[in-house]
């Protein structure tokens, strides 16, 4: 088999396929043709095309999602390079494997003004764990492939951009030679218990409180979640991707509380494992608390998200998590009260269910009808909130949850379908982060499992959840911005099977049509956007209202 002729391109491909990559993703161009050609040299590799360079990152992000291995997204030089830069961040701060690499114009032509140029060297610094320039003009083999080996061991901890100036001619090639890279061992920084945390947990009745954000899979297990519950107040996020019953809105823990409720349930220290919890008002209540904060991890970047000192405990979530269940009591009365609390906010919940052709009842229904052990990617930013509300069933959920940008969304599904081709894969988003991410399905293979529900409110609800837009006068000329969005056409224009929902009869139908085609497809909801937020501020104040009566119990007459 022929290959580039390039030195760095087939050094890096070479090395980085005996290291384990898989799954490259290339973008249409000129000046990477040295590592589209190696790329596709090695049978190794599954080589899949995206018109788009922003789209591309975000594809190979998804493909990383669930296997934690590397993925790579391949890009011409000038702007195509740029546009990897929302991928990287969403990878940086969720802790994902993913190499950039970029092709460049040689360093000495840089000075000259060539076509298609920007300064792509260290163009990622502050969002990649690390940024290296391979230069074949002045580096030999071994001094590649060490640069190689470099940047897959630090992938162990994030996003790696690798810029490669090329020069040309840019499409010869030679014939293939055998691998002989070696491959690196990753060992995982790895420090013990903390001695506060582990004095905390040996006192009587521990008052520790535990918060599980968003994870990569396989970093926790619903039975081990289970477990966690009788021991500790244990707040868990939709997406921990557990497949766990334990998961409960953040949304909902603020229902109703006041300070007796905060003193009662205030713990002596706090551990976290994953992302921040998703709502301000909670993770506001965590900060008043200024109680020790304990994180689980190895990732590179931990949040100081209480404003106080974080004590940081280098390990796998799952392994810190064993730890902490092997210190800790069997019995917990503080766990308890969490739980009673838990159980109560639910029926709270339950009670002010209604049957109104609003989001969230559309998201409840969804919840129950959506098949079991899907793969369910929410869109920011309504409808990762909404997907803190319901039990889906065992699915796995994802939300680019690491920037939590709308941009990305439908190609993170698309990387993770193509990565799991014989699971039913689902994307759910708004209109407006759907209209943002189109580009995703201008892939090549395109993913034959992956299904679309379009909530289409008319764009920019979140506005309406949040206290500000509305008084400013501005709520619809410029952050609802008022579009109307063509669900149809768009679906028509990227060949997707199509079916639309105007209210609760013509869902049953449409969606029955919509999960039964064998082909990917599109089914759009259209739900009223002014009447959603309202339903869903008074359903909180419902809640509210049924807590403060469950914790103040009325007089006997």
């Amino acid at each position: 088999m022929l290959t580039t002729d390039h030195l760095g391109a087939s050094v890096l491909l070479k090395t980085w396929v005996a290291c384990g990559l898989r799954d490259v993703v290339v973008s249409p161009g000129s000046r990477n043709a040295p590592l589209v050609i190696a790329a596709h040299a090695h049978p190794e590799i599954r080589l899949v095309t995206a018109l788009d360079e922003r789209s591309a990152g975000h594809i190979a992000l998804g493909m990383a999602l669930s296997t934690r291995r590397p993925a790579a997204v391949v890009s011409t030089s000038g702007t195509a390079a740029v546009n990897h830069g929302p991928a990287l961040a969403e990878a940086y701060f969720s802790g994902v494997p993913l190499l950039s690499v970029t092709a460049d114009r040689p360093v000495a032509a840089r000075s000259t003004g060539p076509g298609q140029f920007v300064r792509q060297t260290n163009l990622f610094a502050a969002h990649t764990v690390l940024s290296l320039e391979v230069d074949e003009a002045t580096q030999g083999e071994s001094d590649i492939e060490q640069q190689a080996l470099a940047a897959w061991t630090a992938t162990a901890k994030g996003p790696v951009h690798v810029n490669v100036p090329f020069e040309e001619p840019l499409y010869e090639t030679v014939e293939a030679t055998p691998t002989s890279a070696s491959v690196p061992v990753i060992r995982a920084e790895e420090t013990p218990m903390p001695e506060e945390l582990l004095d905390a947990l040996s006192c009587h009745d521990p008052r520790v409180l535990v918060h599980i954000g968003s994870l990569g899979e396989g970093q926790s297990d619903a039975d081990g979640l289970r477990a966690l519950e009788e021991r500790f107040a244990l707040v868990v996020d939709a997406f921990a991707c557990t497949q766990s019953d334990a998961e409960s809105s953040t949304m909902r823990w603020m229902c109703g509380w006041d300070e007796t409720c905060a003193a009662s349930l205030a713990p002596q220290a706090i551990v976290t494992v994953g992302l921040p919890p998703m709502d301000k008002a909670f993770r506001a209540q965590l900060r008043r608390w200024n109680v020790p904060h304990f994180h689980i991890g190895t990732e590179a970047l931990s949040w100081d998200m209480f404003e106080t000192p974080v004590n940081r405990w280098k390990i796998s979530p799952k392994a810190g998590l064993a730890e902490l269940m092997d210190a800790a009591p069997a019995i917990n009365a503080y766990a308890q009260a969490w739980s009673v609390r838990k159980s109560q906010l639910e029926v709270a919940d339950e009670a002010s269910h209604g049957n109104e052709w609003v989001d969230y009842e559309v998201y409840r229904w969804l919840a129950a009808q959506l098949p079991a052990a899907s793969r369910i990617h929410f869109a920011n930013s309504t409808s990762a909130r909404y997907a803190q509300w319901f039990d889906w069933q065992g699915s796995t959920l994802h939300a680019n949850r690491g920037v939590a940008g709308i941009d990305g969304c439908l190609s993170t599904a698309v990387g993770d379908a193509l990565q799991n081709p014989d699971a039913q894969t689902v994307l759910i988003a708004g209109d407006a982060a759907w209209l943002y991410d189109t580009n995703g399905l201008h892939v090549n293979p395109r993913p034959k499992k992956l299904k679309i529900i379009v909530i289409n409110n008319g764009g920019g609800n979140i506005f309406r959840w949040l206290k500000g837009p509305e008084e400013t006068g501005l709520l619809e000329a410029h952050f609802e911005a008022g579009f109307a969005t063509d669900v149809s056409a768009s679906a028509q224009q990227i060949c997707l099977e199509y079916a639309c929902a105007l209210d609760w009869e013509s869902l049953e139908v449409a969606f029955a049509a919509w999960l039964n085609n064998d082909a990917p497809g599109l089914l759009e909801i259209q739900t009223p956007g002014a009447a959603s937020a309202e339903f869903l501020a008074s359903k909180l104040t419902a809640i509210s209202e049924a807590m403060k009566r469950i914790q103040t119990p009325e007089s006997p007459l």
